[in-house]
């Protein structure tokens, strides 16, 4: 059964999310998830907040792109 969490979006719904990949990219540690019964994903950076974890959207820029070329080497 897949991990699901919740996040609010950028306009304050919260949406259901499937966990589809954890990876590590230059030490950092990322997500690959979508809302649960979709067809997309997106990627996030984790941060641990003492006992919170914060999501932040990664999307365009040189950081995205090494998320996704990391991604792509493990699938």
């Amino acid at each position: 059964m897949a991990e699901i969490f919740k996040i609010n979006d950028a306009h304050g719904n919260t949406v259901e999310m499937e966990l589809i990949d954890k990876l590590f990219v230059d030490n950092k540690e990322y997500i690959i998830a979508g809302p649960k019964n979709a067809n997309e994903a997106y990627a996030y950076r984790v941060t641990h907040l003492g006992s919170e974890v914060q999501y932040d959207s990664v999307s365009k820029g040189p950081e995205f792109d090494k998320v996704l070329k990391e991604y792509n080497k493990a699938m």
